[in-house]
């Protein structure tokens, strides 16, 4: 169940991402530098993650990857291609 939770954190983030990056929908494409501060994001998402696993909170390890992995991923997936 935490792995299914963090997948679909990790999308739903991706998406809301693209569409308001990417898409052009609701304004402009943004530049391709944009992504280095959402890696920079997602390394701090993952430090939380790990802080959680670590500080008793293991509920929110799921939501904390998710979002890490929805960022960070979008950003690297933004910056090469």
């Amino acid at each position: 169940m935490k792995v299914v939770t963090a997948v679909v954190v990790a999308c739903a983030i991706a998406g809301l991402l693209y569409l308001s990056l990417d898409s052009g929908r609701f304004a402009p494409p943004a530049e391709r530098a944009f992504s280095m501060p959402l890696v920079g994001l997602g390394v701090i998402f993952a430090g939380a993650a790990w802080a959680a696993s670590k500080g008793g909170y293991p509920e929110r390890v799921p939501f904390f990857t998710g979002l890490a992995v929805g960022v960070g991923g979008y950003a690297l997936v933004r910056l090469f291609i």
